[in-house]
């Protein structure tokens, strides 16, 4: 069967679900036994009724003990442990069991959320034949006298709002009271009836300030598509790659809440940006307007006072970057949505283990099979990884094997060996199949077309790169650590293929980390086509279904230790990888030393010399010459904040700001941590220089002895005559990189 709509055509495959039904936006529970559907068409939005009957799935011996409103019990096939799914007379007894048996720590299969528990039992998805465009996403901003909403002068004085980035909304504290802002606001959404409200750091900040503010104004944010009050949830955790970051969920019935701030650590999956805040991502990602207006977060509250015009088109401007930052991230987990039987904000929350957990289970239990308990974790082997050579090099470039153990498991038939229904492989083939069909429509699409097809790709890629990981996964139902075993180590091996390949060939391998390989390439291949052709004729050498790609062609490279090495793009722009390169912790000037040392230690011709640069960088601090916003940190509040003992100064610096909130803060030069906000010209300047110093130490690996590092990078202090160690003279010619 397939779906067809005026923008796309995508493949609907019954293996995702059995009911291909358009325009789902919404699923929520109504009263006891029914649901509310909210159904696109066009720019009308209309509710649809439908019975249901809730469920969960445990094993026989459970099943005896549920008594509370059970309607059926039906025996699932097979003889896996979870095989007995019971359906009770309404959501209050479902409610009731689950929680039971939760607290009893009874082995059960059940979603909590009535949305999920519809779409996994009725084969649908949410936006389905609805295009990410016209999706109504409503982006939503504050700005507020104080950081904390329950301090004495707390208060909101600006709310702006845009639907699409368009329509916007000022709401002015000169204009009228709180109360009455939360109101208007509440109207203007309810009138303007979005499908989705964003925001960056929309759960941690703007909408716990806003219930706050409401509550100390006897009223609630009346945002539901029925009326209903928004719902303030339980501390979660989000991950995004290796991170994972604790939020405070909330939800509004009829809508979805979408936080940029959570997508673009979701989308930034290598880690180049050094910063997650909201002006920092929009320069980064280019999207920044001409005419945008800045100002500082500690400035707010003079602003409101003194440049409150000024303040009200920053609030405007901040939306306008929410609405660009949702383009960029949100299409990935929209597209996801069609597929998988969550909702969106569901979707845009979830780990990818439980993606995947989910798609299984729904196919399971729509084939009335009973489904397995996850294997006891234990380890596996990870891939291969090696620095071949420390140093300087260019040119360099990057080739990778695309999906390289899903491909294994495809082309191997690598699957889990609980899988007694045979879907697993399936899936992944199809997803493979629908992204690549994805991606031709996308090479030949133009506009909003090709960002679509963009979107659609990405998120089947997400996907299909989380089979492997599921495989691994501790609370995975079909999880197999031997299966993973197996296809890790035939990745070892045929990364290893490469890499010999490309030594054949004259290439010279630099880094080789799991699945990718830098390299320089033999004297003879300076240009992109020759690069193509060398990664193609090498592989032509591996296994069917096995395809290596080129990734990226760079003007220099510095390896320095495993996984920590910088790249020079052609363009001039540097990208930082590893952890003693870039952290988000450390001070801006130390930052920015690191990428301007890499330009310099890679091209000084073009750049400047390095010694120069980091005897100017050791003078400015000598001489008081940085800008507070250089010299200082940014610390995120934790609970251990006030706790541990290593944490003291920053403790004693912050005042009564909450945990999850941002503080910047600098060293004084009495040791003791202050705010930037409350800088008064006492910084520890000798503790800048030590922490410059031990920066510069990442270099250490680049130079061939003890006394050509130390000439490059000198230990300066705050009594240092840096004009004479400026014309002192190297003993011996400085001979940085060698062979």
């Amino acid at each position: 069967m397939s779906q067809t709509n005026h923008h796309t055509t995508l493949e609907f495959e019954p293996i995702f679900g059995a009911d291909p039904l358009p325009g789902i936006v919404a699923v929520e529970r109504y009263g006891d036994r029914q649901f509310q559907l909210f159904i696109r068409t066009g720019a009308k939005v209309e509710p649809v009724v439908e019975d249901f009957v809730p469920w969960l799935v445990t094993t026989p011996l459970v099943a005896q003990s549920i008594r509370e409103g059970v309607v059926d019990q039906e025996r699932l096939a097979g003889d896996a442990t979870y095989s007995v799914r019971i359906r009770f007379s309404g959501w209050s007894a479902f409610s009731n069991s689950f929680r039971a048996l939760r607290d009893e720590a009874q082995p059960i299969i059940a979603f909590p959320s009535p949305a999920d528990q519809y779409l996994v039992d009725s084969g649908r998805g949410c936006f389905r034949d609805v295009e990410f465009d016209e999706v109504r996403r409503a982006q939503l901003d504050i700005e507020t006298l104080s950081l904390d909403p329950s301090s004495p002068d707390a208060k909101i004085v600006i709310i702006t709002a845009t639907i699409n980035g368009r329509e916007p909304l000022v709401l002015r504290g000169d204009q009228m009271n709180e109360r009455g802002m939360i109101h208007a606001l509440a109207d203007w959404i309810r009138a303007r009836d979005p499908d989705v409200i964003e925001g960056h750091n929309l759960f941690n900040f703007d909408i716990a300030y806003l219930a706050e503010r409401a509550r100390r104004a006897n009223t609630q944010l009346f945002w539901g598509r029925d009326g209903s009050p928004v719902r303030i949830a339980n501390e979660q955790r989000f991950k995004a790659g290796a991170r994972t970051i604790p939020f405070r969920a909330a939800y509004v019935y009829g809508r979805h809440f979408i936080d940029t701030y959570q997508q673009i650590q979701r989308y930034d999956t290598a880690g180049q940006l050094d910063s997650y805040a909201l002006k920092s991502v929009i320069s980064a990602m280019g999207l920044g307007r001409s005419d945008r207006t800045f100002v500082e977060g500690e400035q707010i509250a003079d602003a409101w006072h003194h440049r409150r015009e000024e303040l009200i088109r920053y609030a405007v401007d901040d939306v306008l970057d929410v609405n660009a930052l949702s383009e960029l991230t949100l299409p990935t987990e929209l597209y996801q949505t069609r597929i998988l039987p969550r909702g969106l904000q569901s979707s845009a929350t979830g780990g990818p283990g439980e993606k995947i957990n989910d798609l299984l289970v729904r196919a399971y239990l729509n084939a009335g099979q009973s489904i397995p308990a996850p294997s006891h974790p234990r380890d596996y082997p990870g891939g291969y990884t090696e620095v071949r050579a420390v140093g300087r090099f260019s040119p360099v470039v990057k080739c990778d094997v695309e999906s390289l153990y899903p491909s294994i498991m495809l082309s191997e038939g690598i699957s889990p060996a609980a899988d007694t229904l045979d879907v697993f492989l399936p899936m992944l083939r199809t997803l493979t199949a629908q992204r690549l069909r994805a991606k031709r429509a996308e090479q030949q699409s133009t506009g909003i077309d090709r960002a679509r097809w963009n979107g659609i790709q990405s998120s089947f890629k997400v996907l299909i790169n989380s089979f492997y990981g599921y495989l691994g996964y501790g609370r995975a139902y079909l999880n197999d650590y031997d299966a993973a075993r197996r296809v890790t180590l035939r990745g070892q091996d045929i990364i290893l293929d490469i890499v010999n390949e490309l030594e054949s060939r004259g290439a010279r391998p630099i880094e080789i980390d799991t699945d990718g390989v830098y390299f320089q390439p033999p004297d003879d291949v300076r240009t992109l086509d020759a690069e193509l052709e060398l990664v193609d004729a090498v592989s032509e050498t591996l296994s069917a279904g096995i395809r290596l790609a080129h990734d990226g062609r760079y003007q220099g490279m510095l390896s320095l230790k495993l996984k920590n090495y910088a790249l020079l793009e052609y363009d001039g722009r540097v990208i930082l990888k590893g952890s003693s390169l870039r952290s988000r912790r450390e001070e801006r000037y130390l930052r920015q030393f690191v990428r301007d040392a890499v330009s310099r230690l890679l091209e000084p011709e073009r750049f400047g010399s390095i010694r120069d640069f980091y005897l100017d960088l050791a003078s400015r601090i000598v001489n008081g010459e940085l800008e507070p916003d250089e010299l200082s940190r940014w610390e995120t509040i934790t609970e251990q904040t006030r706790t541990s003992e290593s944490n003291r100064k920053l403790a004693e610096a912050i005042g009564n700001q909450r945990v999850g909130e941002r503080v910047q803060v600098y060293q004084r030069n009495d040791g003791t941590l202050n705010a930037t906000e409350a800088y008064a010209g006492d910084e520890d300047r000798s503790y800048l220089l030590r922490r410059l110093r031990d920066m510069a130490e990442r270099f250490r690996p680049l130079y061939p002895s003890p006394s050509d590092f130390d000439h490059t990078f000198p230990n300066v202090t705050p009594r240092t005559d840096i004009e004479a160690l400026r014309n002192s003279q190297q003993a011996t010619q400085l001979d940085l990189f060698g062979d």
